[in-house]
């Protein structure tokens, strides 16, 4: 089994990632990680290297192209395992997510199987840091996606960390290299196509660790909106209607004052004052479910749920704007 790593500065996690990969409670010799490095700048390089010297389970390969897909695809190459597992630089494994990946694997049938990601703060990091955290972990940030928080196993559309038949990858080929993000899902939405479903077992854990800063999850999430219109274009239809949820918000509340200024207003502007009255108590509810991990968590709860609903949103339609053909020049 090899265990595959996209990384680009990533000094302050990838030894722990590693080493929990390598701490498997899976027969040693079966375990091979392969880190893909984007050209770092920092010592990330330096300490996969220290680890491969120690552990030759461990190698390092180089990722000119510097995005995820490109790392995932050079990693894959790099390895003739037959199941083969990405893993988030930003993430630790649970020592027996091994041996229960073959598991479900076999007891499954399945081609792709994905797992539960548990978002954890950096220690120390404050309040908001833990209020991204718990709007990560929760439905009403994140939608029905399973393998945030789901304790059911099933069959699904997408999970994330995904693990793979080599024979799969060899059907479908690998991932989209024109996809920046997303491209997960999109290689999860081309097996499904294909005839393939993706198997999720909540045991299957690893913690992951978001964006501390709201500045930093709203460009992360922006970018997550802005690929999906790629995918769309691509297949000429989404996964899940719930991935165009934050696009819709993000229409009714610029769109409702614009329309009344050409329609009905008074009506319109109901309407949409219901609207966002209505997302207003979803964001309070979502600061309410959280009250047990303090008043200064569960208050910052609905700021980052909103910015997970608008990132996402805004960069959809920014994408849309960008992709109009735009008129040519005026001549007299």
């Amino acid at each position: 089994m090899a265990f595959v790593i996209a990384a680009l500065n990533e000094e302050r996690h990838i030894e722990e990632c590693v080493r929990s990969l390598l701490d498997q409670d899976y027969p040693g010799e079966g375990i091979e990680v392969v880190v893909v490095d984007g050209g770092s700048t920092d010592r990330t390089r330096e300490i996969v290297e220290a680890l491969s010297g120690a552990d030759p389970r461990v190698r390092l390969l180089h990722n000119p192209r510097r995005i995820a897909p490109a790392a995932f695809n050079i990693g894959i190459a790099g390895t003739a395992a037959e199941l083969v597992s990405l893993v988030s630089a930003h993430s630790t494994t649970d020592p027996r997510y091994a041996a229960v990946l073959v598991e479900a694997f076999d007891a499954s049938g399945a081609s792709l199987v994905g797992g539960r990601e548990t978002a954890e703060a950096v220690s120390g990091a404050g309040p908001m840091a833990e209020a991204i955290v718990r709007a990560t972990a929760s439905p009403l940030g994140q939608g029905p996606a399973q393998y945030h928080y789901s304790e059911r196993p099933g069959w699904v559309d997408t999970a994330y960390p995904g693990a793979y038949r080599r024979e799969l990858l060899d059907e479908i080929g690998g991932f989209d290299e024109s996809l920046i993000r997303n491209q997960d899902d999109e290689l999860h939405f081309r097996a499904r196509l294909a005839g393939h479903r993706m198997w999720f077992e909540p045991r299957l854990r690893s913690s992951y660790r978001p964006r501390p800063a709201l500045g930093a999850l709203w460009r992360q999430y922006y970018q997550y909106g802005w690929w999906r219109l790629a995918t769309l274009r691509k297949h000429g239809r989404v996964a899940s209607l719930r991935h165009l949820v934050p696009a819709a918000l993000v229409a009714g509340v610029v769109g409702g004052p614009l329309l009344a200024l050409v329609g009905p207003r008074r009506p319109l502007l109901g309407t949409w004052a219901g609207g966002i009255v209505v997302w207003l108590g979803v964001l309070g509810y979502a600061g309410w479910r959280e009250r047990d991990h303090g008043t200064a968590v569960a208050g910052r709860v609905p700021i980052a749920v909103a910015c997970l609903h608008l990132g996402y949103g805004c960069g959809f339609w920014h994408a849309v704007a960008s992709s109009l053909p735009r008129p040519g020049p005026v001549h007299s």
